[in-house]
């Protein structure tokens, strides 16, 4: 609450597990994550988004879970950082791995079979570079989409070349907004699994 206080407009919770113990349950680290979201959402009135990791056994189960909590936003998925060994020093190095184009299927895959299902928001994150990722990530059904990568390779003015080329197309099909695409090509659309 005291993060409301600052004048926060809303509140994102980076939901992942790196397992360690192997005798800690998945339904342990889920109900763990389950708890922390509900205390959250008990003591804040602001927006509460979650990101959350695609390594769940089921996460259409668990945002389902989450949506029944009362979650407002679901960013998928987070990148998570996988470490690598410099040989030569033999030592841990964490690389700075940027994502690519082809990166945002799996939440092009889970945002298409969400659309519709859950009262939460929906955002695409991870592998968003072109104007042509984002429109995928909207026909799917997200409300919006997460670009990092891209501005790290291309500076914050790429934004400016992804919403023009998203206004392009739209007027390419004779879109007036996005509410006349978004969310086509989700399965509860085109009922297609």
């Amino acid at each position: 609450s005291k993060l409301e206080e600052t004048g926060a407009d809303g509140l994102e919770l980076n939901f992942f597990s790196v397992p360690t113990d192997a005798s800690k349950s998945a339904k342990e680290i889920e109900e763990e994550q389950i708890a922390a979201l509900t205390a959250v959402k008990k003591k804040v009135k602001i927006p509460v988004s979650v990101k959350l990791s695609a390594f769940y056994t089921s996460p259409l189960e668990m945002v389902q879970r989450m949506d029944k909590v009362g979650v407002d936003g679901f960013v998928l998925f987070n990148r998570m950082f996988h470490p690598s060994f410099d040989v030569e020093k033999e030592t841990a190095r964490f690389p700075f791995n940027l994502s690519t184009s082809s990166d945002h299927r799996l939440a092009l895959r889970f945002i298409g079979l969400l659309s519709g299902e859950v009262k939460g928001s929906l955002c695409g994150s991870n592998g968003i570079h072109t104007a042509e990722d984002a429109i995928e990530m909207l026909l799917a059904g997200a409300d919006s989409f997460q670009v990092v990568s891209a501005l790290y390779r291309n500076s914050v003015k790429h934004v400016g070349t992804i919403v023009s080329g998203i206004e392009s197309w739209m007027d390419k099909k004779g879109y007036k907004s996005l509410d006349d695409f978004k969310g086509k090509l989700s399965v509860k659309n085109s009922n297609e699994k």
